[in-house]
């Protein structure tokens, strides 16, 4: 135990000299972007249009360092990338990956390996910003986003998407993750009960006035079902429908978010040997503000029935819809995440970042499903923050994690990771 406490102080210690945060914050920020090639190009305006076409999360380090200007100003081309390196230390059981922090994913250890030193890099990324004829009211835009968290360390495109007038399209976030609104963590994965995927998807935002907008959209369908000898998956024939109305204040930093969305979904009864179909629906409400000074809130409660693809610790494990009995009948889950979190600014450059977040997954009566299921987790992250420079921030983070199963067994994960990064 010994030996422990002081692997787990001499990681704090590094991440508190040299880790680094994997989020940063740069939407919020100005003065980020540099024109290279143009001393008369207005700078505040590349920024702006660069801000109109990345993903508004605080974990996207979509905004470029640096900028081309076209001739006579017709396009804006930015290039960037982000280096990750960690090192993680945990403690308690198996959490499966050096990057990702997901309690549905956890595993009891193995004798002997109940503690254990990794490290990681695969969530570096690069990406691309582009934008045509900006400023003008036909303005397209372009963004490109890759690291490598795809089989055996290779390219993992996330964000590949074009923007025109309110409309998106391409492969990205869904409409239903509010990705302003999802606490900062140093942990790729982040709150296990947060709405947060990517696929591809088309969806029209619209601004009512300078505090109300809404949006409505479409997202490729899928279904991660729970099937037995009775059922089987077949192929999804309608897409799922997020939408949701907002209101903001504070010049676009705070804001209140109502979602909604509708999941039709099939499945094959091998008895009867037909398809039947299933109306999946959640909602749910999000948003950020500043309570007092430096300090400020992120929340987020989501509620619905076969909304499980959609919530990141339920994500592909069939919790979308499981088999009921033998007749060759299936039910929708019922799943609710929550998530909060407080960011204080302490100074200008350190800042401090407290988040939890839980997800709870009420199968149906008589559920065919194995005893090892996943039904419920909590996740608890608390980190520091320092930005040395617009090139390097740095940062220390200690994780918790709780996993349930169905049959009521219970297993948990401490980590204290620190990172490194250059992003650029």
């Amino acid at each position: 135990m010994n030996k422990q406490l002081l692997m787990v102080a001499l990681l704090a210690a590094g991440g508190i000299l040299g880790a680094s945060a994997q989020r940063d914050n740069r939407l919020h920020e100005t003065g980020v972007v540099s024109v290279v090639n143009n001393d008369t190009a207005d700078v505040a305006h590349v920024e702006k249009a660069f801000k109109s076409v990345a993903p508004v999360s605080p974990k996207e380090n979509g905004l470029p360092r640096f900028a081309i200007v076209g001739k006579d100003r017709q396009f804006y081309v930015g290039i960037g990338a982000q280096f990750l390196g960690e090192a993680v230390y945990d403690f308690g059981n198996n959490v499966g990956s050096p990057t990702l922090f997901t309690p549905s994913a956890f595993t009891p250890a193995t004798p002997g390996n109940g503690s254990g030193l990794g490290f990681g890099w695969q969530s570096s990324s690069i990406y691309a910003n582009f934008v045509a004829m900006p400023g003008s009211d036909n303005q397209v835009g372009l963004f490109f986003k890759a690291n490598f968290m795809g089989n055996n360390n290779s390219f993992n495109v996330y964000h590949f998407y074009a923007k025109y007038r309110g409309l998106t399209v391409g492969y990205t976030t869904s409409l239903f993750s509010d990705g302003a609104a999802e606490p900062m963590t140093i942990d790729f994965e982040g709150p296990n009960g947060y709405p947060y995927t990517t696929l591809f998807t088309a969806y029209w935002t619209q601004n009512f006035n300078k505090n109300w907008s809404g949006a409505i959209g479409i997202d490729a369908p899928a279904t991660s079902l729970t099937t037995n000898e009775y059922t089987s998956s077949v192929k999804a024939r309608t897409p799922s429908i997020p939408l949701y109305v907002q209101y903001a204040w504070a010049g676009g930093n705070s804001h209140v978010r109502l979602s909604g969305i509708v999941r039709p979904m099939q499945y094959r009864d091998m008895r009867a040997g037909r398809n039947h179909g299933l109306a999946g629906m959640g909602v749910q409400l999000s948003g950020m503000t500043s309570v007092a000074g430096p300090l400020s809130v992120q929340f987020n409660a989501a509620y619905g029935r076969g909304i499980g693809s959609y919530i990141q610790d339920d994500e592909g494990l069939g919790l979308d819809a499981v088999a009921v009995g033998r007749d060759g009948d299936m039910k929708m889950v019922k799943t609710l995440g929550v998530t909060g979190g407080l960011n204080y600014a302490i100074t200008p450059r350190l800042s401090s970042n407290v988040v939890y977040s839980h997800v709870t997954n009420w199968l149906p009566e008589g559920a065919d499903v194995a005893d090892g299921k996943y039904k419920a987790g909590d996740y608890v992250a608390a980190n520091l923050i320092y930005n040395v420079n617009k090139f390097v921030s740095a940062g220390v983070e200690y994780d918790y994690g709780l996993r349930k199963s169905v049959d009521g067994s219970k297993i948990h994960v401490n980590r204290i990771q620190a990172q490194i990064a250059v992003t650029f």
